[in-house]
């Protein structure tokens, strides 16, 4: 890393070979798009949140709009390689299965809160344009193939797998803003119980 630049801790969306100012720009672009929204924030302010200037940036992205786009499918990827593994690694029902992945959620909850809501605020956004192994899992589509297995009407399932994502992106806000109390994985027992809420 150049001299006079921070240092970098690897984040989960970061890759072992990013540049130093391509692994600065993801972080500060993700705590800013995070705090203010991608349209509110500038390629000066990342510059200055990062340390390093606009020509740096640009280096490694051809706009903000690219970089933002980077960082969603780094983040999505990120945590869906998280849920399936935690699905396909437990044995059991739909039910065992899903607390494998709410309990996978509050894990990623405690370990960046930040690229949860990133993704879960810009799915809309981004997905269409994401590249095709980035869409090869769909979080929501995981949910209700396992719900599928249960009774009710396909509505009544979607309805059920919306509210589980709502849920854990509103666990994720709660965390953000220093709201949730204690980690969100020791809030696990509760948050699986209100989810067979859901589902029962």
């Amino acid at each position: 890393m150049t001299a006079g630049k921070e240092s970098v801790e690897l984040r989960p969306y970061l890759a072992q070979d990013d540049a130093a100012a391509r692994a600065a720009s993801l972080c500060a672009a993700l705590r800013l798009f995070v705090r203010h929204g991608i349209d509110a924030t500038s390629v000066r302010d990342i510059a200055a949140g990062s340390g390093f200037t606009n020509p740096a940036i640009f280096k490694h992205f051809d706009s903000k709009e690219a970089l933002a786009l980077c960082l969603f499918e780094r983040c999505y990827t990120w945590m869906g390689n998280a849920f399936r593994t935690a699905s396909e690694t437990v044995t059991g029902g739909a039910e065992q299965k899903l607390a494998a992945i709410v309990e996978c959620a509050l894990r990623l909850i405690d370990e960046d809160q930040e690229a949860l809501l990133y993704v879960q605020e810009n799915l809309r956004r981004f997905w269409r344009q994401a590249s095709p192994e980035t869409r090869q899992f769909s979080l929501l589509g995981h949910i209700r193939a396992l719900l599928d297995a249960r009774s009710g009407s396909p509505v009544e399932r979607n309805l059920q797998a919306s509210a589980i994502i709502g849920f854990i992106g509103q666990l994720a806000r709660e965390a953000y803003f220093g709201e949730l109390p204690g980690t969100a994985l020791s809030q696990a027992q509760r948050v699986n119980a209100i989810i067979m809420r859901i589902i029962n």
